[in-house]
């Protein structure tokens, strides 16, 4: 049965011992080195729990096993990793197979519809069990979310075909298309309505790039097809790619009244943003303003944007800094400090929210209203382990406290925490070796954890068994629901050999950025390790330092990692002239960009640099995150050393002081 499988058969068993597969070494004063040789007493993994992973990772790899397999799992396995992925496997085996009306609703129940086909199967069993009004309203949100299998359009269509709409059928056909699903957008079409299928046959032209798009456009009431955002937004996509930019940037630019809100706003915002920044890159700042200030209008008034999908808040934030910058470089301080506002507020993570507030305070500052930039300065100070937050903080003429120690777990928090399965789950997987599967089971475990003490728990128990990184994920976790976990336990600490002491924080935080202190990680460019060294950078390095080289240590052995890790840094801290951000750029980038984009951009070591703008201006966006992620980590980390802070809790310390202006 669907609900038969229970949490409870997953309880901890007996008492045994989990040890780390490092090999022993010769440095028993070396933390790292003392951690993988020593053992801990924790409860042995039991049979159900090896059973279920098990489980997990046969149904992983397949999205035609049973219904019933995905669902029994998914209801007494919650919050495992892939649930969003099982979930859809689930709901398409129910287009293909015969499941009971109850337990198909059984199951929605418990998880609601992903999918516009999970939606239809919902409405089908809800129709089935004598549930006929609520299978319609059911219905009528399958029919217009787009996309489903064909057996699933037709069975609504049998079913429902007498309760649908002209307006239903013309939400669906929009919905079809803004997803860009032209083949089932065209067999939907003769069921619109008369009035809208003149406008829906042209979106269908210009996104098959038709020779008839232009006359089907033409004869539209260019009134009606203003205002609607589906014609909007496919007119620009097919004057830009048909060679046409700038009538693409003026027709965006174009202000505007729209009669409806976009059927896929994230696909609307993401190609009227390529759009602006094609203006913004041919310095057309005006243009480009005017596109992406626009973004509001996609949404009902008074919405709050941090409440939307990540796919919407994060192309709302890319168009409202785009606009913020484009205000700036027409003379428009406040429609930039309004831009940069909303940026902050439109997003979850203390990350983001501390960018934007710097900003429009940094605006409001240049501007000379002080009482306002402050207040700016003060929301996003409140994110002291943020990039932004630190630097808000040193304007406001303060310092960052030091990250707290935490508080050891209790015998009885231990035991209590131990029961948990995805904590069973990642003793097991260690157990047999699986470090790559451990790993996503840690970062869901850091994603279910409710409060910071839950959080020191957990890093104390990845520390046990050689997952530093278990510390940093529960961090990371809590900040992308905007909390904070402001703890030592999230900043894990190893040893730096003594010949490179003197870079101690920014090793550190390069390797929380790298690899979040994970041993065995290897990256998709094959970089190894804690501090993500590339083969053949660690084969110079190795020589440098005088020691045998050997791959498969640098992911087996911290402390020989973290030797040519260190070595690698110090000479481009010696190249660069310790300068952090140029550091950083040659660390992820590749020492060759840096006077590539020195070039570019001028040199950020320069007085008069703005050096905040030149880092924004790194052209990856991997990179410009890295280099910010980089110099916050190192900051607090600093706080931490135990030779001392060099900083003084002044992030200036590491970008200079034009940084404040």
């Amino acid at each position: 049965m669907l609900l038969g499988a229970s949490a409870g058969a997953l309880a901890a068993s007996s008492i045994g011992t989990v040890t780390t597969r490092e090999a022993p070494k010769p440095a028993p004063a070396a933390p790292i080195a003392r951690m993988a040789a020593a053992t801990q007493s924790a409860p042995a993994p039991s049979s159900a729990i090896a059973s279920s992973v098990a489980r997990w990772s046969s149904l992983r790899q397949s999205d035609s096993l049973p219904f019933s397999s995905y669902a029994s799992f998914l209801v007494s396995h919650r919050g495992w990793p892939g649930e969003a992925g099982l979930r859809r496997s689930a709901e398409r085996r129910l287009s293909a197979e015969a499941v009971s009306p109850a337990e198909v609703l059984r199951f929605f129940d418990v998880f609601p519809p992903l999918t516009a086909s999970g939606h239809a199967q919902r409405a089908l069993a809800l129709l089935a069990t004598g549930r006929r009004d609520e299978a319609l309203a059911a219905a009528r949100t399958a029919w217009t979310e787009g996309v489903m299998a064909q057996t699933d359009e037709q069975r609504l269509l049998g079913a429902f075909s007498g309760g649908f709409t002209p307006e239903d059928h013309d939400r669906r056909i929009d919905a079809l298309l803004s997803n860009g699903d032209r083949q089932t957008a065209a067999r939907a079409i003769a069921w619109g309505s008369a009035a809208r299928r003149p406008m829906f046959e042209a979106r269908l032209a210009m996104q098959n790039r038709a020779a008839d798009a232009a006359s089907r456009v033409a004869a539209l009431d260019r009134e009606a097809a203003s205002a609607d955002p589906g014609f909007v937004i496919d007119r620009a996509a097919w004057l830009r790619e048909t060679g046409n930019s700038s009538g693409a940037r003026e027709w965006l630019a174009q202000p505007r009244r729209l009669r409806s809100l976009p059927a896929n706003p994230a696909k609307f915002m993401d190609s009227a943003l390529a759009i602006a920044r094609g203006a913004a890159n041919d310095r057309q700042w005006t243009l480009a303003y005017n596109i992406a200030s626009q973004v509001d209008d996609l949404f009902p008034a008074g919405t709050d944007i941090s409440t939307r999908s990540f796919a919407e808040r994060d192309k709302y934030t890319d168009l409202t800094w785009l606009a913020g910058q484009a205000a700036r470089r027409i003379n428009r301080p406040a429609d930039a400090a309004g831009m940069f506002d909303r940026y902050g507020r439109a997003a979850q993570s203390p990350q983001t929210r501390a960018k934007g507030f710097y900003w429009a305070g940094r605006v409001a500052a240049q501007g000379g209203r002080t009482d306002q930039a402050n207040a700016w300065f003060e929301q996003a100070a409140s994110s002291p382990d943020q990039f932004y937050g630190l630097l808000a903080l040193e304007r406001l003429g303060r310092t960052p406290p030091p990250p707290p120690p935490a508080t050891p777990a209790t015998a009885a928090e231990r035991q209590e925490f131990d029961r948990r399965p995805l904590v069973q789950a990642i003793r097991h997987l260690g157990a047999i070796g699986s470090r790559n599967d451990q790993g996503l089971f840690v970062r869901a475990l850091a994603s279910s954890l409710d409060t910071n003490r839950e959080r020191e728990i957990a890093a104390e128990l990845g520390r046990s068994i050689g997952r530093l990184d278990m510390g940093v994920w529960a961090a990371r976790e809590a900040r992308s629901g905007g909390a904070s976990f402001y703890s030592r336990a999230a900043f894990p600490e190893v040893t730096i050999p003594p010949a490179y002491r003197n870079h101690w924080a920014p090793a550190h935080g390069i390797m929380r950025q790298e690899s979040s202190f994970e041993r065995s990680a290897v990256s998709s460019a094959n970089a190894r390790g804690m501090m993500q060294l590339i083969p053949g950078t660690a084969q110079i390095e190795a020589r440098r330092v005088g020691v045998p080289y050997n791959l498969g240590r640098l992911t087996e052995d911290p402390d020989y990692n973290i030797l040519l890790g260190s070595a690698h840094l110090n000479m481009l801290m010696e190249r660069f002239g310790n300068n952090i951000i140029l550091v950083a750029i040659a660390y992820n980038a590749g020492p060759g960009r840096v006077p590539q984009w020195i070039q570019r951009n001028g040199d950020p070591r320069l007085p008069d640099a703005d050096v905040l703008e030149w880092i924004e201006n790194i052209p990856f966006s991997e990179t410009r995150n890295y280099v910010q992620r980089v110099v916050e980590n190192a900051m607090i980390y600093d706080l931490m050393n135990p030779e001392g802070s060099r900083s003084q809790g002044r992030v200036s310390y590491y970008l200079g002081r034009q940084a404040l202006r």
